[in-house]
């Protein structure tokens, strides 16, 4: 199997053997990819194969350039193992993240190690197509900056906010237009292209890479302008049936509260995400209640973030719009954890940052709102990923769809 048989989807004219021998060197890949180096007995444990035939199969991959031998590996008494890796040239994935206001360029290699520092381009994104051009343009120039071989990438995978429905490469909320804003990138790139809700990648990478690695029943809350969540049931990400499943910030929480930019009044959004932060940071500024906002001049820094500095530097009024926001995340988690019964919550994004702010206030809620014997057993953690899981998610969910095809 040559690199190009790795990224290739005409395999018609492989005979049952190839096929099979093709599909089971992708497994080696695939875990090599999010393990890391293994032995070939470890590698049995995920690929499920015979010793005899994994070692063939890496000699095959070894002489094909995708893996190479990366020394021995410890010994319970015998003779010690070889350890096996992909080979850090052997393909790389892009990864693009679009926040609300941002996005972001990450590139990985074969042993999923970022090539480069994240680079950035400020965008607002729209309703509409028009920033499609310029994130196109931004990511062209990050791969020819980088020396990355076009025919080297296996394609790239997008994270952003809003509906996304991946199966059909759909956004419903944000670059809606007749044609799946998947494609639209597809054509434009040259490349497959894969899209995913950004809370959902953040959960899958909690699941491949981080706290959620050896659970089975997990929420994780994005919390950053807005509230995502991204379930995990039974060790798998849940997406619904449409693949919209987890719009935990549009939850009705406030009667006749505020404008959601959903339609609806009083959403969680409206009184508990990054949104209101800013709304009630400004508020807060005009009114006279925060010298302490007034005076940081950051000009770099979200509103987020400038809150949270308040908050630390004391600000009184910043700490306690912070305890209300915990309230309000509180009483919604109380409704989920009665819903799916979680082991564990994972709270990331931006506003995670001010866990000492809202965690207490968020537990107090649960406790007032949930029904003790689901309530007092949740475990609740700040992700350590931070800022790196949405493209560490999107980058291994482009991996899997690719080489788990049959």
């Amino acid at each position: 199997m040559t690199f190009t048989q790795v990224k290739s989807n005409d395999e018609n004219e492989m005979n049952v053997v190839e096929l099979k021998n093709n599909s089971q060197k992708r497994k080696i890949i695939k875990n090599l990819f999010l393990h890391g180096a293994m032995t070939n007995t470890d590698l049995g444990k995920f690929v499920k194969l015979s010793t005899p035939k994994i070692i063939s199969l890496l000699n095959e991959l070894k002489e094909e350039g995708i893996v190479e031998e990366l020394g021995q590996g410890n010994s319970s008494g015998g003779r010690r193992p070889n350890l096996y890796g992909n080979k850090e040239d052997a393909f790389y994935i892009l990864s693009i993240s679009i926040n609300l206001y941002k996005t972001s360029v990450s590139i990985f290699n074969a042993k999923n190690q970022k090539v480069t520092d994240d680079q950035f381009l400020t965008l607002t994104i729209s309703h509409g197509t028009s920033i499609i051009d310029p994130i196109v343009e931004f990511t062209e120039q990050a791969i020819r900056e980088n020396n990355i071989p076009r025919e080297k990438i296996l394609g790239i995978g997008i994270e952003m906010p809003g509906m996304v429905d991946s199966a059909t490469g759909i956004n419903k909320t944000y670059m809606v237009s007749d044609q799946p804003v998947a494609e639209i990138f597809a054509q434009k790139f040259g490349m497959k292209i894969i899209i995913e809700n950004d809370a959902k990648a953040r959960a899958f990478a909690e699941l491949r890479f981080g706290l959620a690695h050896s659970k089975k029943n997990v929420l994780a809350i994005q919390l950053d302008w807005g509230i995502g969540l991204g379930i995990i049931v039974n060790g798998k990400l849940y997406k619904g049936r449409d693949g919209f499943a987890g719009e935990f910030g549009h939850l009705p929480m406030v009667d006749n509260g505020l404008l959601c930019r959903c339609g609806k009044r009083g959403c969680l959004e409206t009184v508990a995400s990054g949104t209101a932060i800013a709304r009630l940071a400004k508020e807060g500024i005009e009114f006279g209640h925060s010298s302490f906002l007034a005076g940081l001049n950051d000009n770099n820094s979200s509103e987020i973030k400038k809150v949270i500095q308040a908050a630390t530097m004391g600000d009184q009024y910043s700490i306690t719009m912070l305890a209300n926001i915990g309230h309000w995340l509180g009483k919604g988690l109380a409704y989920l954890i009665q819903i799916f019964n979680p082991e564990l919550i994972i709270l990331g994004g931006p506003m995670a940052e001010a866990n000492q702010y809202i965690l207490p206030p968020i537990q107090q809620s649960i406790q007032a709102y949930c029904i003790p014997e689901l309530g007092n057993e949740i475990e609740i953690k700040v992700s350590e990923l931070g800022s790196q899981a949405g493209i560490l998610g999107v980058a291994a969910l482009f991996l899997e769809a690719e080489l788990d095809k049959n």
